[in-house]
């Protein structure tokens, strides 16, 4: 592997392929127009691309970036891009290099090469820089001083504040207007959990974040904040697309379903790599009137390149129509509502059918209280007599969750071993969850959070009725869960508090193998 700084930043950015450049020459967020100057014919899409390395990710993001570059430049007539990126700390880069100075093979020149291409990043780390790749790259300036020059902010500025993100999308919206926009917010992610709908300071909840994790300020983006930018900014985007770890969760999909018209997302961990953004590019250009097809084009593209790699044999991308959302919200409140009378009242055989179920329901990620949603719903109803949810699964599962879905797009490994990924849900016992974290020495840890604004340490993995108090988490599952759009339309607290069975804690998803190259996912 090259040097990154020196591959994307020179090798891409000055040779005639690629360029920086703006759309317009003002960089302030307002920038005026004049009404007597000739004004340019809008770009079909702009893509607005929010990213932060996170402490490991600037290598990967770089090169996702330098992704943009390599497009076809006549795609770029059609398609502008504006970026807005962030270099992790100096602390974070160089944790990074030391993590990974003991692992690489010393007489391996490319993995030595690879090592000592983290250092190119000291100069500018906790910088943001913004821009826009260029339109005619033979005309435009090149060079690595033009990333330098597009620095904005004071060092370390807070990227998770929603007013940053929403401030960036106007910027862009006013220096290259289009008739579509497309947001990509790329760095790690971490699904939802209601612990990260506020600050706290318990060890706990810092092994989990939402996405857009910054690292120079402990913050991320929670599923209110994140919808709070987008929807204070001056134009609607027609897709929101997360390169980010665990964010196909539906409690994200009904908080970002308002506001875009499509929504791309992974349920498992994404591999380094990212989204094969130079394809997502050619791909709206060559079809700007059928936004779906580029988006499945992006989606097979993106999971062809993560094939190649033996080791990312978990990795998805899904593609969901929003427009679809409200009936598949309909469907799943009355599945809800039947599976909580089911338990209530179906009798001591149906809750223990139930509890079977719960009991090996399909966790996504080891460190997450996290379930693959419609397998755990297709699950229940076939171990439950017909009468039970009947025409509530077939309204579900073959309607609208079928017009809710555009594209699930999974690995080649995923496929041939049949298995059945959609996306996923909260699960818990009786209003806790539970979540994998780490103790001070780095051994694995469970820690439960409880409905009451507790959390406790399970003294026994087998035996959750000793636990230790480690004090409060600082909410309710009522203040944090029972406030989403998806818990207020389908009313899945309710399960959440009424279930005795503690669902599996089990996980056989391990998406790599221990190999040299650097971090392997954006979790």
């Amino acid at each position: 592997m090259k040097r990154i700084m020196q591959w994307v930043l020179a090798a891409i950015l000055i040779s005639g392929a690629s360029v920086f450049t703006s759309c317009s020459s003002d960089n302030d967020d307002n920038p005026v127009i004049n009404p007597d100057e000739p004004q340019q014919q809008l770009a079909d899409y702009t893509i607005i691309y929010y990213g932060h390395g996170g402490g490991n990710l600037d290598l990967y993001l770089l090169k996702n970036i330098g992704q943009f570059f390599q497009s076809d430049t006549e795609s770029r007539k059609n398609v502008s891009i504006c970026v807005q990126y962030k270099f992790s700390t100096l602390k974070g880069i160089e944790e990074v290099y030391e993590r990974y100075k003991g692992r690489i093979d010393p007489n391996n020149p490319e993995q030595v090469e690879w090592l000592e291409s983290i250092k190119t990043l000291y100069p500018y780390a906790g910088k943001t820089t913004r821009f826009v790749v260029g339109r005619d790259a033979d005309t435009d300036e090149a060079g690595e001083a033009v990333i330098t020059s597009n620095f904005i902010g004071p060092d370390n500025a807070d990227i998770t504040r929603a007013d940053s993100l929403t401030n960036f999308i106007n910027w862009a919206a006013k220096t290259c207007p289009a008739r579509k926009y497309i947001l990509i917010v790329s760095d790690h992610g971490g699904g939802y959990q209601p612990n990260d709908e506020l600050p706290s300071a318990n060890a706990a909840a810092r092994q989990t974040r939402g996405v857009i994790y910054d690292d120079g300020n402990s913050h991320h983006f929670t599923a209110k904040t994140f919808a709070q930018a987008i929807s204070q900014a001056s134009v609607r985007p027609s897709v929101v697309y997360c390169d980010a770890c665990l964010m196909n969760t539906v409690e994200y999909h009904f908080e970002l379903a308002p506001l875009t018209d499509y929504l791309v997302l992974s349920t498992f961990l994404v591999p380094g790599d990212g989204g094969n953004y130079k394809e997502l590019v050619e791909a709206l250009s060559a079809s700007p009137d059928n936004l779906e097809q580029a988006l499945t084009h992006f989606a097979k593209s993106s999971v062809s390149v993560w094939d190649q790699n033996p080791n990312y044999i978990y990795s998805d991308m899904s593609i969901y129509r929003t427009a679809g959302i409200e009936a598949f919200g309909a469907a799943l409140k009355t599945f809800t509502d039947r599976l909580v009378d089911a338990y209530q009242n179906g009798g001591d055989e149906v809750r223990a059918k139930i509890d079977e179920v719960t009991a090996n329901a399909y966790r996504i990620n080891k460190t997450q209280p996290e379930f693959d949603l419609m397998n755990y719903l297709t699950s229940l109803y076939f171990a439950l007599p017909d009468e039970i949810f009947g025409d509530a699964y077939i309204t579900l599962a073959d309607k609208a969750y079928n017009d809710y879905i555009v594209q699930q797009q999974n690995s080649k490994w995923i496929v041939e071993n049949g298995h059945n990924v959609s996306l996923s849900v909260l699960l818990g016992c009786q209003g806790h969850y539970i979540i994998k974290g780490t103790d001070d020495e780095g051994g694995e840890k469970l820690y439960l959070f409880d409905a009451d604004g507790k959390v406790y340490q399970p003294l026994d993995d087998e035996d959750f009725g000793a636990r230790k108090e480690l004090g409060l988490w600082g909410s309710t599952l009522d203040a944090t869960y029972g406030q989403l759009r998806f818990d207020q339309i389908t009313g899945w607290s309710r399960w959440l508090k009424l279930n005795q069975q503690e669902p599996n804690l089990k996980c056989f998803v391990e998406p790599y193998t221990t190999i040299w190259s650097g971090p392997k996912g954006r979790k």
